[in-house]
Parts: C-alpha cells; sequence; structure tokens
C-alpha cells in the first residue's frame, strides 16, 4: 500500500492510469497529491488502478471511465507540501485567465503546475463530452483522527459523500478561495475532497481507498455486489464510529505569511473544543476558540495559511428538508427575506445586504446559496451551486 511513499516521485506522470471498458457510465477524475507532503493519496490511487482491471476473471466490467491525475509533481518528488505557493488555492477564474495572458516560461513553479493539471483536465473533459463528470480530490491532514469528505453543496455531491460513511463538510466555498474543488462545482461538476487521515499514517491510503470503491459503486462504475464493497464500508464504519454525520465549517482562523504560528500538541480531527479554550501560540499571543464546535485540521505543518477549522454538526432533518427544498425549487420565497435586494432564478445568483439575519443566513443555505464575493461595502453576492 505504501508503495508511492517508499520510492522516489520524481518520475510519476501525469496520469497514473486509466480504466476504460468502454462501457458507458460516467467520468470519474481522481486527483492525487496536490500538495506534495500527502502521499498516501498517490499511494491509494495507485492500488485502486491495481485492484480494477477494467474486465477481472469473474467478467465485472467497469462501466464508464476512471483517470487518475498527479497534482503537484515537483512537490511530491521534494515531499514539501509546496514551492511557494499553494496548488490547492490557486483555481480562481482570475488566476487561470492570468496563464492565457503569459507565457509558460513566466510561471511559478506551482503555476507550471496548475498550467499543466489544468490542460490535462479539461482536456479529458472534451473529449468525453457526453459523460457526466465526477471529480474525486484526495488528501490528508498533519493531525491525527478520522478521515471525513468535503463538498461543494449541491445535491449530487452530497449524495457521493454521503455514500462514504465518515463525516461529510458543507460550507468550504464560504471560507476558502481557490481550491479545485469550488472550481470544479463552478462548472456544475459533480466533485468531493476525500480527507484520508494523517499525513504519515499508513491507515490513511487504506481509508482513502475504501471511500473511493464506494464512491465508484454509488456513481455506478462498480457494481454494489463487487467483493471489496462491504469490507471497504466495514472500514470506513470503524474509523469514523460515533462521528457526527454532517457538519458546517464555522470559523477558519488566518494565519498571515510571517506569523510565527505553534498549536498546541495533542488535537486531531474531530476533538470536542469549548469557546475560550487556548489552541494555540501565534506571534507570542495566545490563540483562543471563538466558538464551540469541533476541531479540523490543526496545523501542524510548516506550510499553511489556516491554523485550525471548526465545526458544528447539521441534523440529518436539516438534510432532508434542503433536499426536498431545492427540488421543489422554493428559491422564491427569498423575495420576501429582509436585506435580500436581488434574485437571479435564471443564474442562481442572490444579492443581499452584507449583514443579515441568522435566520436569513440559513434559509440561503438550506436553499443550496452560498456567499462567495463582497460586492460592496454593504453587499454580498450568493451563488447557488446547480443541483
Amino acid at each position: 500500500m505504501n508503495r508511492a511513499s517508499q520510492q522516489s516521485t520524481g518520475d510519476l506522470p501525469r496520469v497514473l492510469g486509466v480504466r476504460d471498458s468502454g462501457r458507458r457510465g460516467p467520468l470519474v477524475l481522481i486527483v492525487a497529491g496536490q500538495h506534495g507532503n500527502e502521499a498516501r493519496g498517490v499511494d491509494a490511487a495507485r492500488e485502486l488502478l491495481a485492484e480494477l482491471p477494467e474486465l477481472d476473471a469473474a467478467g465485472r466490467a467497469v462501466h464508464g471511465r476512471i483517470v487518475v491525475f498527479t497534482g503537484n509533481r515537483a512537490a511530491l518528488k521534494r515531499g514539501v507540501r509546496h514551492q511557494g505557493q499553494d496548488l490547492n488555492r490557486l483555481w480562481t477564474d482570475a488566476e487561470l485567465r492570468a496563464l492565457d495572458t503569459r507565457p509558460a516560461s513566466a510561471d511559478s513553479a506551482d503555476e507550471a503546475e496548475l498550467r499543466e493539471l489544468h490542460a490535462a483536465l479539461t482536456g479529458e473533459i472534451a473529449t468525453q463530452p457526453s459523460r457526466e463528470v465526477i471529480l474525486v480530490d484526495l488528501h490528508s491532514t498533519s493531525a491525527g483522527g478520522a478521515g471525513f469528505t468535503i463538498i461543494a453543496d449541491s445535491i449530487p455531491s452530497r449524495s457521493l459523500a454521503c455514500s462514504v460513511p465518515l463525516p461529510v463538510i458543507l460550507g468550504l466555498e464560504e471560507r476558502l478561495e481557490g481550491p479545485l474543488l469550488t472550481w470544479m462545482a463552478q462548472q456544475a461538476y459533480t466533485a468531493v475532497v476525500l480527507e484520508g487521515g494523517q499525513h504519515d499514517d499508513p491507515l490513511t491510503a487504506r481509508t482513502c481507498l475504501a471511500a473511493l470503491w464506494l464512491m465508484l459503486a454509488r456513481a455506478k462504475v462498480v457494481d454494489h455486489d463487487h467483493p471489496r464493497i462491504e469490507p471497504a464500508r466495514a472500514h470506513l464504519q470503524r474509523v469514523s464510529y460515533g462521528l457526527p454525520r454532517v457538519m458546517d465549517l464555522s470559523y477558519v482562523h488566518p494565519v498571515e505569511p510571517g506569523d510565527t504560528y505553534v498549536m498546541e500538541p495533542g488535537w486531531r480531527n474531530f476533538m470536542r473544543v469549548c469557546r475560550d479554550q487556548s489552541l494555540a501560540l501565534q506571534n507570542g499571543e495566545i490563540v483562543q476558540a471563538p466558538l464551540d464546535g469541533y476541531m479540523l485540521m490543526p496545523l501542524y505543518q510548516g506550510l499553511g495559511k489556516e491554523g485550525y477549522f471548526l465545526c458544528r454538526p447539521v441534523s440529518l432533518a436539516w438534510i432532508t428538508l434542503s433536499r426536498w427544498a431545492r427540488r421543489s425549487r422554493l428559491e422564491f420565497v427569498l423575495w420576501a427575506a429582509p436585506g435580500v435586494r436581488s434574485l437571479d432564478l435564471r443564474q442562481g445568483t442572490c444579492r443581499t445586504q452584507r449583514r443579515l439575519a441568522r435566520s436569513v443566513v440559513g434559509a440561503l443555505h438550506l436553499l443550496g446559496y452560498r456567499k462567495r464575493v463582497l460586492t460592496g461595502d454593504d453587499e454580498a453576492l450568493w451563488h447557488r451551486k446547480p443541483q
């Protein structure tokens, strides 16, 4: 399972492998190693390719097409998160437009990786115009604890993530700018980030591999009765036992360039956090939790712009209600919400006052709108993902 970690990654191709039996089905794009210190995802992707021939001895075939890409190849070779710019924060319209206005020779090391990976992904999508597109982006964290999935909250992405018995995290697009997940969701594709566990834990690759099998079964790429499915489900149920099923990101603690940031030892994903609890030292000052919640991705590595995340459970009743509300197309009720200035149902956008009552924010979230752009001192533009 640890082949990629035990050998040099310098010769990793951009495309690790393809599985396509020629049968109808979705296009599944798997990206591993956008951060170069997260090689366990590469391990899992390689293992999946080894376990998944296009047609096995029992006659089980892949339905659709699976393409596995490596992320930041140069950073993987060095075993570092990035080479100056976080590749998984560069997927913005502005950055991608800039690639078209300058020669490749002017790219930084990480921008060169962005250019090549973007071309590989869009080129693959362009050659398969009739297929549903699904992205699975493999990652790991610097802290221990259970794995989890992250989605930009559309019904198809939620359905895919919920097929995996790991916590599902909502709200990333309101907290971070430039992840590949958000960019793919903007193109109306189904997209899921899979955080498998701690960087150096061998169990992380196993968790990533198990989750990949379950998502492939959900997407009907492999049969639900494939012999790998139930062992994968049992493994994920064990590692996530007792954890909330769905959570929403409530807070991200910023770390600015040049800051000295030291997380207190011992924090793991999904440990409970109390308001005002001491969590870290930043520039010699104690960092305290601003609210009650669950710890997510505490920073125990040298590079990173986020010191930690806090998330809160979302009730399954809310999930059920939001699915019904979106499918019933009830967005028009937002016209009656205080602070809403305009609503474009065709474009899926809503302009509001910047400051809104919590109940109005809840209604926007319920209907699939997430804050994307602050367009003025007193105005915000919300976008709804295609459902």
